[in-house]
């Protein structure tokens, strides 16, 4: 796999201040040689959020959100780390260069053809929904309420009736069929003939964060099947991945801290029109765990705008559960028989939305009241377990079991019996590796730490077998990835938690330069007091041995080197 080469990474960092990016998003006051904010990637009043401009990178104390400049951008946006790290190096001007050449000029020609096929594609459906073609089109846009204004600013299009239409278009452009079906916008069938994917057919163009179209939805005006129907997966799209409306709204997103969540491409257009314009949609599917994180990166609240049928119900009981899970703020509104966004908008006005928004339920109080009107009460129950035990934050357990347990009329004691017994039975059938210590312990901490903020000492404590003195398997993974580094690299192969101890510990970096000398001395000692007592323990081991087997000779020998020992 291709790698973004660290020198491009570095320089991008060198142009680019880390406390002008993140005053973008927050309000920076200087504390000392330090900048300090609330956090955005939590809720809280009092500011724990600081920034480190001459160490280059950020942590929060409430949430331990930490990282880098290309870190920070990547969680605030809602991107993946090579698009942050793209957009960020426009800004700066830096070329990209990457590791890995051949490989990667394949990769890049797929992603650059795929990215071409698909604004080229995008184009056409625009055109063509502005040409005699696509008059239908406007007629039922303009049936349905939707302004010009948001017709263009969504880019939408109209794809003409026809099986090669797109097709003879793209190939006049100079791409062959099999790039249009490996972008997503053609298909093929089994004897191997290709054709547009797309015909008579509403376009909905779906654009990524960076305002680059990655993929389409379609729509039918008339009674055809499927109703909806989206490009294929891509090279530059990835089902589960996007939200449509999510590039113009993400302003609006990170202004606000809060997104609206809905089903419907109108249904965002729709709001976007009359004001809510931190909207966006799940693209037809359920909502993704990579969705969730994408909209954690933007806001604290999500609004879930579902229909208040059985399956929009249980559509947001699912969608609630995962973003309680990660920790954001949660309303669900469900919509009356035979309404939903668009059409409680377009007909009645903002003022009904806004006010029919006064009712909407928190979202653990939706959860709990769908299952406990649909399910049995040992479904309830199994519900509550799983949900609980799910939270792999200990803060969001201890937040939500008083409001589970006051609602389902249980004690908290009663409660956490379950939840004890759901992570026990999840622990037997679990991964063995969770039961080890999630963090190294205090001298562990302490001695990484040090490791972590003077790279030079590393390669001398790899000498003297710095991991005979860690305890835990979490240190010796973590210290076997830096070890061999004597300088800071960007290339670690960390996990979440590993970075995170990782910049927790570059904090202490100023506190304990002048005294790394005295630290250093103090952590060869130890090496040398735990060598020592590991070496006691195997020469007193090996006399029990040798006395079992009646070997005088080995006997008299380990003596003698046990009293050089001692």
């Amino acid at each position: 796999m291709s790698t973004i080469d660290s020198n491009s990474i570095a320089e991008i960092k060198s142009r680019l201040s880390l406390v002008d990016i993140i005053s973008r998003y927050v309000e920076l006051r200087p504390v000392g040689d330090r900048w300090s904010a609330p956090c955005p990637f939590h809720e809280e009043t009092k500011p724990s959020f600081t920034v480190s401009p001459d160490k280059g990178f950020y942590y929060c104390f409430g949430c331990q959100a930490s990282g880098d400049l290309i870190e920070f951008y990547k969680n605030i946006n809602g991107l993946d780390f090579a698009e942050a790290v793209r957009q960020l190096a426009k800004e700066a001007g830096v070329h990209i260069a990457v590791q890995d050449e051949k490989k990667s000029r394949l990769e890049k020609s797929k992603v650059s053809t795929a990215q071409e096929i698909n604004s080229l594609a995008g184009s056409f459906f625009l055109n063509v929904l502005w040409s005699d073609q696509g008059k239908k089109a406007r007629q039922y846009l303009d049936s349905r309420k939707i302004s010009t204004e948001m017709v263009r600013e969504f880019r939408l299009g109209w794809s003409p009736d026809g099986w090669q239409n797109l097709t003879d278009f793209l190939n006049k452009k100079g791409f062959s069929s099999q790039d249009g079906v490996l972008s997503g916008v053609l298909s093929q069938n089994q004897k191997g003939r290709v054709y547009d994917r797309f015909r008579s057919r509403l376009i909905f163009p779906i654009i990524s964060l960076s305002g680059m179209v990655v993929a389409f939805g379609g729509r039918v005006l008339d009674d055809g099947e499927p109703k909806y129907l989206n490009s294929s997966e891509s090279p530059v799209y990835k089902k589960g991945d996007h939200l449509y409306g999510l590039f113009q709204a993400r302003k609006k997103i990170t202004q606000t801290k809060k997104v609206y969540l809905t089903e419907g491409y109108l249904d965002v257009i729709a709001l976007h029109q009359f004001g809510f314009a931190n909207s966006c949609g799940v693209l037809g599917t359920a909502l993704t765990a990579s969705q969730v994180k994408r909209l954690s990166g933007l806001c604290r609240e999500v609004v879930l705008l579902f229909d208040g049928d059985r399956a929009g119900r249980n559509a947001a009981l699912r969608s609630a559960e995962m973003i309680l899970g990660a920790g954001l703020g949660c309303k669900v509104l469900t919509f009356p028989q035979g309404d939903d966004a668009h059409s409680l908008l377009t007909q009645s006005g903002e003022k009904a939305f806004e006010d029919l928004l006064q009712k909407a339920s928190a979202g653990l109080d939706f959860c709990l009241k769908t299952i406990s009107t649909e399910k049995s009460p040992k479904e309830v129950m199994s519900w509550v377990g799983n949900f609980l035990s799910g939270l792999g934050d200990l803060s969001l357990k201890t937040f939500y079991i008083p409001k589970v347990a006051s609602v389902l009329g249980l004690t908290e004691v009663e409660l956490r019996k379950s939840i004890k017994e759901k992570d026990q039975a999840l622990q037997s059938h679990g991964d063995m590796g969770n039961q080890d210590i999630k963090g190294p312990d205090q001298r562990d901490r302490e001695i990484l730490t040090f490791a972590v903020c003077f790279p030079e000492f590393r390669s001398d404590l790899e000498q003297k077998n710095l991991e005979l003195i860690l305890s835990t398997s979490w240190a010796k993974k973590f210290w076997n990835k830096i070890k061999e580094k004597s300088q800071d690299a960007e290339d670690f192969d960390f996990d979440a938690n590993e970075w995170d101890f990782y910049f927790k510990s570059k904090l202490e970096e100023s506190s304990l330069r002048s005294s790394k000398a005295t630290v250093f001395m103090e952590i060869e000692n130890l090496i040398s007091q735990i060598s020592s007592t590991m070496t006691k323990q195997n020469l007193k081991q090996a006399l029990i041995r040798a006395q079992k087997n009646n070997d005088q000779h080995e006997v008299k020998r380990i003596l003698g080197l046990l009293q050089n020992v001692f």
